[in-house]
This record gives structure tokens, sequence and C-alpha cells, in this order.
């Protein structure tokens, strides 16, 4: 029972609890709303450089299983990061080439952290 409770926290748990912090958010404030705009796009900053840092997070943890927490960062990071910066920019007010292109750079800067962090856990652990 413990392995299992082990594998059911993780970096997947955290990925899922966030988006649904965020279709709550977008629930609670009834978007579209155009004073919400800044917020949803600057989510394509703060996931890749600060939520996907956090997910890195876990090789902290007492009692992490290691051998293959770094694929499943990877996979809960781009799979998350994408959920998330779908849900957050569809709330936008006004759908256009700022927001796919916000998207985009939030998806490439998820990559390049996702890169960095994966040569930082294998020289670190």
């Amino acid at each position: 029972m413990n392995h299992v409770f082990q594998l059911f926290l993780g970096p997947e748990l955290f990925w899922v609890i966030l988006y649904f912090i965020i279709l709550v958010c977008i629930k609670s404030t009834g978007a579209p709303i155009k004073s919400m705009d800044s917020v949803w796009l600057s989510l394509a900053y703060i996931v890749p450089l600060l939520l996907i840092p956090m997910s890195f997070g876990f090789y902290y943890v007492p009692g992490a299983i290691r051998p293959w927490l770094l694929p499943r960062i990877i996979i809960s990071c781009i799979i998350g990061s994408h959920l998330l910066l779908d849900q957050a920019l569809k709330a936008h007010s006004e759908q256009g080439p700022g927001v796919g292109t916000a998207y985009i750079m939030g998806m490439i800067l998820a990559f390049v952290v996702l890169f960095i962090g994966s040569i930082w856990a294998v020289i670190k652990f």
C-alpha cells in the first residue's frame, strides 16, 4: 500500500490540482472578462518559469521513487503545461494572433526549462 501511495503522490497529481485551480478560476470569474486578460497571458510565463521548476522539487521529497521520477516529471509537465495554457488562453476575451503566440511561446519556454531541469536532475541525482 505504501508503494501505491508513493506512486499516487507525484508530479501528475500536482498538475491535476493546478488544472482544477485554473478551471475554478475561469468558472468563478465568468471568463471571458477583459480585466482578466493580462492574468491569462501572464500564465505563458508563469507555467514554464515557476510551475515546471516546482515539479522538479519532487526530487527533494523523502521517499520519492527516483528511477522513474524524471520521465514522470517530463511527461506530466508537457501535458500539464499544454492543458493549463490551453484552458487559460481560451478564457482570453479577444481571441487573436497574440493568444496563439502566447501559447507557442509558453510551450517553447516549457520545453527549454524541461531540458535544463532534466540536465540538472541527471547531474544532481
